[in-house]
């Protein structure tokens, strides 16, 4: 029988609830072993948590080395699971509870033993870096149109800003580029994914980013991660429209919008697919959500792979 554990984390503690009594422990790995003092069987053991970015890494990392199950809970679905137990308040105590208590919704393929791949967590970090400078410098930009000519002395300050900040930008993603190329097979990934019409450097870095993050996930899963996966809300009589969960991956969601456009021009499958879509009644907006959702899992497909995209063949 499986011995759950629901685990909240924070950056120098974790909230822990075993079915009896609730503790706190440091988020270290003197702490986990603390966990592990409260069960009998750690191959029967099952960690329930959030990923919570930097913070959970470490528990990832015990638990790979420790061969310990896990369950990741997306923060999404663990507010929406309080949310059906009627759980108002809101504490650390309180989330690790309600983690345990996720348990009821454990399908014994959810449980895991997580993996931490340091090479993509370095590449995560930086692109994130590499958001923050173009977020800045489009600040800079915007700021720029409204400062008035004759204070010369601030436009020539800002331009100075926007010229520092794309050229320290262009650096990281130069930097970025040349950690992935020292991995070889990285390397014949990224390049086969330049060969999908559509799809740039950027876009093929940012996705080998997101791949390497989850190289298990399968297409459902994948759709989901990135937001796309489709939802609807149907009440009594009440018949809502389609649409799509945005949970997760806005990043990546955001930074397809372009090359999925460009796709209905170039990419001739993905063109194909959503000529047929649009044919049949499909509104346009709900084609282009799928044609970027097909366009991603043609990625993924070609990152797994590493072959070459093939054109599509149309018989005479």
């Amino acid at each position: 029988m499986k011995n759950y554990i629901g685990i909240d984390i924070s950056k120098s503690s974790i909230d822990v609830y075993d079915g009896k009594k609730s503790y706190k422990f440091e988020n270290n790995e003197r702490g986990f072993k603390s966990i592990l003092s409260l069960v009998e069987d750690i191959k029967e053991t099952v960690f329930i948590f959030e990923p919570t970015g930097i913070y959970s890494y470490a528990i990832t990392e015990f638990c790979d080395k420790k061969s310990i199950g896990c369950v990741i809970v997306s923060p999404k679905v663990s507010r929406d699971f309080a949310r059906s137990l009627k759980v108002r308040s809101k504490t650390d105590k309180i989330d690790a509870k309600v983690l345990y208590k996720y348990q009821s919704h454990v399908e014994p393929n959810m449980i895991k033993v997580p993996k931490n791949n340091h090479h993509a967590i370095k590449i995560q970090e930086m692109l994130n870096s590499y958001e923050l400078l173009k977020s800045t410098i489009q600040q800079f930009k915007n700021q720029l149109e409204s400062i008035s000519e004759d204070n010369k002395d601030l436009v020539r300050l800002t331009k100075k800003m926007i010229k520092f900040h794309e050229t320290e930008a262009d650096k990281l993603f130069e930097t970025i580029e040349k950690l992935l190329f020292k991995d070889e097979t990285l390397k014949r990934k990224y390049e086969a994914m330049l060969t999908i019409p559509a799809i740039g450097n950027k876009s093929a870095l940012y996705l080998i980013a997101f791949f390497i993050k989850y190289p298990l996930a399968n297409a459902k899963e994948l759709t989901a991660l990135v937001g796309l996966d489709p939802v609807m809300r149907d009440s009594g009589t009440y018949r809502g429209k389609q649409r799509i969960s945005k949970h997760g991956g806005q990043q990546l969601r955001n930074l397809l919008f372009l090359p999925t456009l460009a796709s209905l021009r170039f990419n001739d499958r993905i063109k194909a697919f959503y000529t047929r879509l649009t044919t049949k009644a499909k509104s346009k907006k709900l084609a282009v959500i799928a044609a970027m959702r097909k366009l991603i899992l043609m990625a993924f497909s070609i990152f797994k792979s590493e072959q070459s995209y093939q054109p599509l063949v149309v018989e005479n």
